[in-house]
C-alpha cells in the first residue's frame, strides 16, 4: 500500500474535487453532513476552536496494489486505524473512495484541529505514516510495494532528517504553524515521494516559492545545496543528511547525472523564483523540466539571432 499526505487551507476546494470525480463515494465519516458544501461548513465551524491554525486541512490518500481490492467497510476500518496512528484521535474526518484508476484507492480528509482545540502535530509524519502503512499491510494481508516496482520507498533509518527543536515544537503547539526549516523538510519529502530527477526537483521547488542554490567545486561538479523560503535560508546539512546534494540521491532516490543535468541545473538556479505560490507540494504534479529546457533553448536561439545582426563593435561591448 502507498500513502501520500498533504496539508492545506481549503476544505471546500478539496471536498469539491474529491466528490466531483466519477464514481466517487462517501464510505465513512464521523460527521453529520454528507454533501461537499455542508461538510465544508461543518469542518469550518470546528476549525474556529483554533483559528490560528492556517493549514487545518489534512488530506491523505491510500492506494493498493492493482491486484488488490477491498470492501467499503474494510477501507473505512483501515482509514480509522491510519488516522489513529497519525494522532487524529479527536478529529473530524471523512473517507471518500475513488474508482477512476486501475488501482483501488481512498482519500481521507480530516481536520488537524481536535475537538478540544489542540492541533495534531505533523512532526515526523512521513515516518509515522510509513510505520502505520507497514502495520496495516501486515494486519490486512496487503502487498508492500518494492523499489523494483518503481516506488521509492526508504526505511525510517535512511530518511535522515533533523528533528524539530524545542522552539519549533512550541511554535507548532502555540500557532499550528511550522518553522521554515520544517516547511522545507516537508516540501522536499513531498516532492520526492515519486521518482524524480534533480532538475525536476529544483524546478518544482522553485514553482512553489523555494529558492535553490548550489555550490560547485569545479564546473559540473556540484558539492552542496541550500534552500531559501520567505527570506530564510538553510543548507542541506542543516535540514538533515537526506537533504544534502548527495543525500537526496542516496536517501530520497533523486536521480542525478552530471553530464545530463549539470548545465540545466545551472540555468534553473539562475532563473527567478515564483514566490507567489505556496510551499505545499503535490508530488503528483512534478514540473516537466524538459519543457523548461526547450523554452530556454528557444530563448537563447532568439537572442543569438538578434545579437548576430548587431555591428561587431556593439557585440564586443555586450560581451564585456
Amino acid at each position: 500500500m502507498i500513502g501520500k499526505q498533504i496539508k492545506g487551507r481549503s476544505f471546500s476546494k478539496l471536498l469539491n474535487y474529491l466528490f466531483g470525480k466519477d464514481g466517487a463515494s462517501l464510505i465513512g465519516s464521523n460527521m453529520e453532513e454528507i454533501t461537499p458544501r455542508r461538510l465544508a461548513a461543518e469542518f469550518r465551524f470546528c476549525r474556529q476552536l483554533n483559528p490560528r491554525v492556517s493549514r487545518a486541512v489534512y488530506h491523505a490518500s491510500l492506494s493498493l496494489h492493482y491486484t488488490e481490492h477491498l470492501e467499503n467497510d474494510t477501507w473505512h476500518d483501515i482509514a480509522q486505524k491510519y488516522l489513529q496512528a497519525m494522532g487524529f484521535d479527536m478529529n473530524q474526518y471523512v473517507v471518500v473512495r475513488h474508482s477512476d484508476r486501475d488501482h483501488d484507492h481512498a482519500h481521507i480528509v480530516a481536520s488537524r484541529v481536535r475537538l478540544d482545540g489542540t492541533t495534531v502535530s505533523d512532526s515526523w509524519d512521513y515516518r509515522r505514516s510509513e510505520a502505520a502503512i507497514r502495520q496495516l499491510e501486515q494486519d490486512y494481508g496487503l502487498r508492500c510495494p518494492s523499489i523494483s516496482e518503481g516506488d521509492s520507498l526508504h526505511s525510517s533509518q535512511e530518511q535522515d532528517s533533523r528533528s524539530p527543536t524545542t522552539g519549533e515544537q512550541r511554535l507548532l503547539a502555540r500557532t499550528g504553524e511550522e518553522s521554515i526549516r520544517v516547511q522545507l523538510q516537508r516540501s522536499l519529502d513531498q516532492a520526492t515521494q515519486s521518482p524524480v530527477t534533480m532538475p525536476q526537483l529544483i524546478g518544482q521547488l522553485q514553482q512553489n516559492g523555494i529558492s535553490v542554490r548550489i555550490r560547485n567545486r569545479q564546473p559540473g561538479e556540484i558539492t552542496g545545496i541550500s534552500y531559501e523560503l520567505n527570506g530564510i535560508a538553510f543548507s542541506g546539512i542543516h535540514l538533515g543528511k537526506a537533504y544534502t546534494f548527495k543525500g537526496l540521491q542516496r536517501y530520497r532516490g533523486v536521480n542525478y547525472d552530471s553530464h545530463r543535468d549539470a548545465e540545466l541545473i545551472k540555468k534553473l538556479v539562475e532563473q527567478p523564483v515564483n514566490s507567489s505560490t505556496t510551499s505545499e507540494i503535490d508530488a503528483d504534479s512534478l514540473v516537466q523540466v524538459s519543457n523548461i529546457e526547450e523554452s530556454q533553448r528557444d530563448d537563447n536561439t532568439a537572442k543569438h539571432r538578434q545579437k548576430s545582426k548587431l555591428p561587431k563593435q556593439r557585440q564586443r561591448e555586450l560581451e564585456l
